[in-house]
């Protein structure tokens, strides 16, 4: 698709109500409210290069609302636009394809959320998402889509409603794709661990003379970003096993195990992407395996104040604790 360009950002509001009178934090002050979501804007690029139709995505994690802006990229690149269809594009099916398995048995917070023009179109998930992320989709939609100036939009809303609110927005980029005028999908990921954070980006140009998609690009980056993401949890949580702080048959052991096995798959699905694309990365292709090992280290580190604790209440003898 011409002139398709996205960014997945990570996002946090706080909502602060100056005549609140419950909720108060641990100093006395009125807590704030804090909303938290992912987001990405999903312009689906008619062949002249114009946009037939734009989507926002929200959802729980990252690689949930990538994946679900793989489906509808793919779906609009197979048999044209998603809205005013005589037969509905299936949603319902779209979003258990992304989160059946490993999402649904150890993520009970997963949602999303799809808008378009600031209305939903469709919702799903076992968690609720915070209200007042409707509402900035809405300020956004009545703003044109000038989604730097919505949260100010929302603030004027809730005072003419009769509320004295400031809203407080952070937000940092998780993934870029842009598609070059040749053809070429670049795609900028970046990775935030415990101890540093890091970028690398991938090209994916034609192969064979059939030319890249940004539907596989997107579904290529979902994969990274959930790889990297049960790289740490799975390293980490059988450092706890070896350690003996959780039993071999915890829910978080049987975790560590479906996320090992998860990260396989993953790989046969990055792999499966570089088949259908030439793919280059700068720097070089990130190793979940070596993921793993890092996490390990770090937890040596981080659960050490743990162990110490369980060796002076003699839950451990410390004659037989080998690291």
């Amino acid at each position: 698709m011409k002139n398709f360009n996205t960014t997945l950002l990570r996002e946090k509001f706080v909502i602060r109500d100056a005549f609140a009178n419950k909720g108060k934090d641990l100093t006395g002050e009125k807590a704030p409210v804090v909303a938290m979501s992912n987001r990405m804007v999903i312009p689906l690029i008619n062949s002249d290069g114009s946009v037939h139709e734009k989507f926002v995505i929200r959802a729980q994690n990252m690689h949930t609302c990538t994946r679900m802006a793989a489906k509808i990229v793919q779906e609009f690149q197979d048999t044209g636009p998603i809205l005013n269809r005589q037969v509905p594009f299936d949603w319902e099916f779209a979003w258990l394809s992304i989160t059946k398995g490993y999402e649904t048995q150890f993520n009970p917070n997963r949602w999303i959320a799809v808008y378009n023009k600031g209305r939903i179109v469709y919702e799903a998930g076992d968690a609720e998402r915070h209200p007042f992320l409707d509402i900035i989709e809405q300020c956004d939609a009545r703003n044109h889509e000038s989604y730097e100036k919505a949260v100010s939009v929302a603030e004027d809303a809730f005072k003419q409603a009769g509320r004295l609110v400031t809203i407080e927005h952070d937000s940092n980029i998780a993934l870029v794709i842009t598609v070059e005028n040749d053809g070429e999908i670049r795609n900028g990921v970046i990775v935030r661990g415990p101890n540093r954070t890091t970028t690398f980006n991938f090209i994916a140009r034609a192969k064979r003379g059939t030319p890249a998609k940004v539907s596989q690009c997107l579904s290529a980056a979902a994969a990274f970003l959930e790889g990297i993401q049960l790289a740490f949890q799975a390293g980490f949580l059988r450092q706890k096993e070896l350690y003996e702080l959780i039993s071999p048959s915890s829910e978080e052991a049987a975790k560590a195990r479906e996320a090992g096995l998860k990260l396989g798959r993953l790989n046969g699905a990055i792999q499966q992407f570089e088949q259908l694309a030439e793919v280059s990365y700068r720097p070089e292709r990130p190793d979940f395996s070596e993921m793993m090992d890092a996490a390990k280290t770090f937890a040596k580190t981080a659960l050490a104040d743990e162990i110490q604790r369980r060796v002076e209440s003699g839950d451990i003898d410390k004659n037989e604790w080998v690291t």
